[in-house]
């Protein structure tokens, strides 16, 4: 090493405050319970609204195409087997997606609200207070 890298190594400084462990926990299951509970709410959708008229792309059975080598195809053709029996359509992805979104979104915005209403304060030790006007 060098003079000049020694002079702007700088000591590992502690931070002030630390993640309590059980908000990592709480962000764990909620990163697992959201996509589940929009699957299950897309479920609910599509089954108790049937006047809603959907493309017909979305109304297609998932079918995953061959790759023409016999050990893969076996695995394929009970996925297929399985989608066409339980009737799992694409729109049933598609509404997860949506509604994951929409949840994830939705944690985030309140989040913010919390992290704004009790968090620190906007300004610094060494900012200059706002105008008063």
């Amino acid at each position: 090493m060098g003079f000049s890298s020694q002079n702007y190594q700088h000591e590992h400084q502690q931070r002030p405050w630390k993640v309590n462990p059980i908000w990592r926990g709480i962000g764990c299951i909620l990163f697992l319970l959201i996509p589940i509970m929009s699957w299950f709410g897309t479920t609910i959708f599509l089954q108790s609204n049937q006047t809603i008229v959907l493309p017909v792309e979305l109304t297609r059975v998932v079918a995953i195409p061959y790759t023409h080598i016999a050990q893969i195809d076996r695995v394929i053709l009970t996925i297929n087997r399985y989608f066409s029996d339980t009737g799992f359509v694409f729109s049933q992805v598609f509404f997860t997606v949506i509604l994951s979104i929409i949840g994830f979104g939705l944690l985030a915005f309140i989040y913010a609200l919390m992290y704004r209403a009790a968090g620190p304060s906007r300004y610094g030790p060494f900012d200059v207070p706002p105008n008063k006007v």
